[in-house]
């Protein structure tokens, strides 16, 4: 396509090394006709946590997402498996499931528009009237369905019904999060918040994704974690980093005498838009997903669940301190930087790596914009 209206980003190169790399040009985190590449070949080809087994834990229980511009659904079948499918009608296109989450009224998937209900296979079962309409056979129309991946409790489905498994290109650093929690299949929601910010995904990926700015604009995330024991990791679809939390800190304290794994801190990113974060002191983990809305546009959904689904003392002192300090920091960080990303005076940055993969090291997004280039690699080749 041709039509990407800025030639820097028709036309650049991207550096595998990060310390002489430079990131991704500005223009990708606005221009509207790369964002409708991303959605094509990023977000329709890979990956997105939509929830956990145990918010459809029972027959007939649902939540329902948007992949950018795509409504899809999860669903608890009866045979107790979980699918999951395009959240439209195939009569008028209608979604089929308005609500977050819920459970479905009856044995069918009906459409609230026109009546038209589907099984759990996604097979049409009745459409008022269809037997006066000429040539109209149900056994022709089904929803289609997206792939489907449960990965430590956590529901991940792909639009991309070829696309290679998650697992085995995750599985370090999903075996890592396991060692801390074992039993995250049991899981339940406890507590979600949602932020909707104004600015591109990559530039929320990209600020989950460094710990360089912590000391100037975190303070008491610095205070939390001792950045001496800060590190990054890169390796395929996922990243690790984290340190090693002091007990007494200005935001939340820890139980006594947690030995130094119990104390670790550490953010799991998955490819291409969701993150896990392990506070220590608490049995909880969140997921972080940063989802795209448009190109400008950032749908934030941090999810907190524990092995209840209730909050200890811990961990809703850990939920006051995202809500009310942490996320709202960020927030302000990602908008005023997309502000920046606009101004003619700049066009891209220079990564800050370090080769010991110190808190300050920038590898994870040097990691993240190497992802989007190669999904991208193919039409910027052609335009160049």
């Amino acid at each position: 396509m041709s039509s990407v209206s800025d030639s820097s980003i028709r036309q650049f190169d991207f550096d595998v090394n990060p310390e002489t790399a430079s990131t991704l040009p500005a223009a990708t985190y606005f221009d509207r006709d790369w964002f409708e590449l991303e959605k094509r070949r990023i977000f329709r080809r890979n990956w997105r946590c939509v929830g956990h087994v145990n918010d459809v834990a029972g027959k007939g229980d649902f939540v329902t997402d948007a992949i950018v511009d795509q409504p899809v659904f999860a669903l608890r079948c009866r045979d107790g498996s979980i699918r999951a499918f395009h959240n439209v009608c195939k009569h008028r296109a209608h979604l089929l499931l308005t609500a977050p989450r819920g459970t479905l009224k009856s044995k069918l998937i009906t459409c609230p528009y026109h009546a038209w209900a589907y099984d759990n296979d996604g097979c049409l079962q009745a459409a008022p009237h269809c037997e006066s309409i000429r040539g109209f056979d149900k056994s022709e129309i089904r929803l289609d369905a997206l792939k489907v991946e449960i990965i430590l409790g956590f529901i991940f489905v792909n639009p991309d019904l070829d696309a290679a498994d998650l697992q085995p290109q995750v599985a370090p650093g999903v075996d890592r999060l396991a060692r801390h929690l074992p039993d995250l299949e049991t899981y339940r929601l406890a507590s979600s918040i949602t932020f909707d910010i104004a600015a591109n995904w990559k530039n929320v990926g990209d600020n989950l994704l460094e710990c360089y700015h912590c000391q100037p604009a975190h303070k008491a995330f610095v205070d939390l974690v001792d950045m001496d024991s800060y590190s990054v990791e890169v390796d395929g679809l996922w990243s690790w980093q984290g340190g090693i939390c002091r007990p007494e800190n200005t935001a939340y304290n820890l139980p006594a005498g947690l030995n130094d794994f119990e104390r670790e801190f550490a953010t799991l990113y998955i490819w291409p838009d969701v993150a896990f974060v392990l506070f220590p002191g608490s049995r909880a983990i969140a997921s972080f997903v940063f989802g795209a809305v448009a190109a400008e546009s950032t749908r934030q959904v941090f999810s907190v669940y524990t092995p209840d689904g209730e909050l200890d003392d811990v961990t809703r002192d850990i939920c006051r301190y995202f809500n009310d300090v942490l996320g709202p920091e960020d927030v302000a960080l990602v908008e005023n930087v997309q502000k920046g990303l606009h101004s003619m005076s700049y066009s891209r940055g220079r990564f800050f790596v370090d080769p010991a993969r110190s808190f300050f090291s920038e590898h994870a997004v040097h990691h993240l914009h190497g992802l989007v280039f190669s999904h991208l690699q193919e039409f910027i080749a052609d335009a160049s």
